[in-house]
């Protein structure tokens, strides 16, 4: 390998984030001289770069809402945070507080996922509920599908799964887990959602809104629930 080729590859390998060095390190062992698949994990990659990453498929279930599946990590919030930040995502001032509140109703306490486990968000449009769309109504009306409240830790799985233009696409400016509230640092209570951002800030936000039973919604968002575990 030449000086010139060496050293684009030490740059390139220095600006990858720390969650993705391990899968860097066994991509390089593929495509290693001495391993007997190399070429053809490398034929693999190639072709993967010249066509592109295909889309995610969503499954919409019977009632034409978008499935999701995910795998559970059983992450505290500050492993949440730094995870988000490795992969190139945002948190908000109130999400970190949220994701970082150590009172009773705290995001370590009560919102972590099972590690390993399967979980299926559900996403509702909020468009499908045309009147008194507060936060008391929308549960009742996920509830009505069987759907059941989520924990706050989907919500850093869906915003690694669905993309700002994938949310585009589907017409949503946000995601919201209408879960049990997370109390911040100043006192108010907060669910947290995947927002798409603009243009001047960057967008690919773990954002948390203020929230109670009576709040209004509007109607350009979504709303996570969870299948139950069959």
């Amino acid at each position: 390998m030449s000086k010139d080729m060496l050293g684009s590859v030490v740059r390139a390998a220095v600006s990858v984030p720390q969650g993705r060095m391990e899968l860097l390190a066994r991509i390089a062992s593929d495509l290693a001289h001495d391993n007997a698949c190399g070429e053809d994990w490398f034929a693999h990659y190639e072709r993967v770069r010249k066509e592109g990453l295909p889309a995610p498929q969503f499954e919409r279930n019977e009632h034409g809402h978008i499935v999701i599946s995910i795998m559970g990590l059983a992450l505290t919030g500050e492993q949440e945070i730094q995870r988000l930040s490795d992969a190139g995502f945002r948190t908000s001032d109130y999400a970190r507080s949220c994701l970082t509140s150590r009172k009773k109703d705290g995001y370590d306490k009560l919102h972590q996922l099972e590690d390993g486990r399967a979980y299926q968000p559900v996403i509702v449009p909020g468009k499908e509920v045309e009147k008194n769309r507060t936060t008391a109504e929308l549960r009742k009306y996920a509830a009505g599908f069987g759907y059941e409240q989520p924990l706050a830790g989907v919500v850093p799985r869906i915003r690694e799964t669905v993309s700002d233009e994938m949310m585009e696409e589907m017409g949503f400016w946000y995601i919201a887990a209408l879960h049990d509230p997370i109390t911040d640092s100043g006192g108010d209570q907060r669910v947290l959602h995947a927002n798409r951002g603009n243009r001047r800030d960057g967008g690919q936000w773990v954002g948390a809104r203020w929230d109670c039973p009576d709040h209004q919604w509007y109607d350009y968002g979504a709303f996570a629930f969870v299948v139950p575990a069959s």
